[in-house]
């Protein structure tokens, strides 16, 4: 079998653009292909009434919910389902070692982010994942809830 010349990658940097490119929809399979075999999936069984979950009244940003994680892939995805109770209105965010990691949501609708850990967390590091919440009107409370962590290659 031959090749064209035309359709040779064009030396070093279009082989690192062809790499990255299929690193990267091979990340967006993984990440909407369910794979159950994965233990870093589980989750216990969580308390479905709001008012039991994680939760603040303040209007600074306060964390609600922590866990230490070890890197060994290089992207995670988080569910959240979130809410508010007595009339308040708030967002949630999450911080990975104290950056931002992903979206600003408003209490009541859906976290669910995929994205690529820090490079600067060395794989077999422990890095710290925050989920913080403000109110941002009212006197109720904003509430958070974690519904999955997963690891993904």
């Amino acid at each position: 079998m031959t090749t064209r010349q035309d359709q040779l990658p064009g030396g070093p940097s279009g082989l690192g653009r062809q790499l990255a490119d299929l690193e990267r929809q091979l990340r967006e399979l993984r990440a909407v292909r369910p794979d159950l075999s994965a233990a870093d999936a589980l989750l216990p069984p969580l308390d479905a009434d709001p008012t039991r979950w994680p939760q603040t009244t303040l209007s600074s940003w306060t964390t609600i919910a922590a866990c230490s994680n070890v890197r060994w892939s290089t992207q995670l995805r988080l569910v959240l389902i979130t809410a508010t109770s007595g009339g308040g209105a708030g967002n949630i965010r999450v911080t990975v070692n104290g950056a931002q990691w992903g979206p600003v949501v408003a209490a009541g609708t859906p976290y669910d982010y995929t994205g690529d850990l820090p490079s600067t967390i060395a794989v077999g590091a422990v890095y710290r994942l925050t989920v913080d919440a403000q109110r941002t009107s009212g006197s109720g409370t904003v509430h958070a809830q974690t519904q999955l962590i997963r690891n993904l290659m």
